[in-house]
């Protein structure tokens, strides 16, 4: 669990924040005492800040901190978007969906970046005894938290009492697959001969 401030630089805060004011399309999420709005859909900044969590920097940043190699993106971006809370909205503890069926891939790292300004909505972790809380942070503006997937910890947002709260939900996942035995490309000159990678 790692915790940053000021993760967007050159006023990309602003931008997003100022398109998400302009969003009209919200879908409800109510699923088990949690409520949230949910945006799927690409606007300008939305387009760039997505480009720029999918680079190749920042997934090797996302893998030097996170201690994890080989992390891929969804190019479609199952589950992730922009959500917005507001007074009274929360999410109750809950563990991720760990398997994206569309890349065929284990999901490995979140990332959540925040937005706007709102009171209560504390983002929290539980221990895997579901007992107490082992980590909580209050969403401030252009803060972000980069946590790896559990299947015994579980985390929820706490009910906003002020404001709103908006998140960019990014998702990083990696392959369990059995290395094979590793070759170079192999090419067939002539159909009698063996394959050769030379």
């Amino acid at each position: 669990m790692k915790y940053y401030e000021n993760i967007l630089s050159d006023n990309f805060d602003i931008d997003l924040l100022d398109e998400f004011h302009t969003i009209q399309e919200w879908s409800d999420f109510n699923r088990n005492n949690s409520h949230m709005l949910e945006f799927y859909g690409d606007k300008q900044y939305i387009k760039k800040v997505r480009e720029y969590l999918y680079s190749k920097t920042f997934i090797s940043w996302v893998e030097q901190e996170m201690n994890i190699e080989g992390l891929v993106v969804d190019s479609q971006g199952i589950g992730e978007g922009v959500s917005l809370m507001k007074k009274d909205d929360l999410i109750d503890p809950h563990i991720d969906f760990n398997w994206n069926n569309r890349i065929k891939m284990h999901r490995a790292v979140n990332l959540c970046i925040y937005f706007g300004d709102c009171k209560g909505g504390e983002f929290h972790i539980w221990d895997d005894k579901k007992e107490n809380i082992i980590f909580e942070k209050a969403p401030v503006h252009n803060s972000a938290i980069l946590f790896k997937h559990s299947e015994t910890l579980s985390h929820g947002v706490k009910p906003v009492t002020l404001g709103r709260r908006y998140t960019i939900r990014q998702f990083y996942y990696k392959s369990e697959a059995v290395e094979v035995s590793p070759h170079q490309s192999l090419y067939w000159f002539n159909p009698t001969k063996m394959p050769t990678n030379t």
